[in-house]
């Protein structure tokens, strides 16, 4: 395991044990709880409670879930590019509710 954090735009990341990538992937997906600073948590917390999202953790989520979509397994029959297409038109919470409901039919679950 390699704890040499990782930059994703604003966003660092650590690997943490607790929180393993559950498949065999040269570059896992990071999760979310694995962001050091913890304004991605904070993001990622405000839309779990579906709340309004500032356009700055709006634009937060959009860089985690991109990082976790071009990295994660996913079902054979899913359409990865056009999934990564949708994320700039993802405009609040719940347009972010509807598409981590498409991801997760893909067996993609970021949250």
């Amino acid at each position: 395991m390699s704890h040499e954090p990782e930059i994703i735009g604003p966003l660092t990341f650590v690997e943490n044990a607790d929180y393993p990538y559950p498949f065999a992937v040269a570059k896992p997906p990071r999760f979310w709880m694995e962001e050091t600073s913890g304004v991605l948590g904070t993001a990622i917390e405000v839309f779990m409670r579906s709340e309004d999202l500032s356009a700055a953790q709006l634009d937060l989520i959009k860089i985690y879930l991109q990082q976790y979509l071009e990295r994660a397994v996913i079902t054979d029959d899913a359409d990865r590019r056009r999934l990564l297409g949708r994320l700039p038109k993802l405009r609040g919470v719940r347009d972010m509710e509807r598409f981590a409901e498409d991801l997760s039919e893909v067996g993609v679950e970021p949250f």
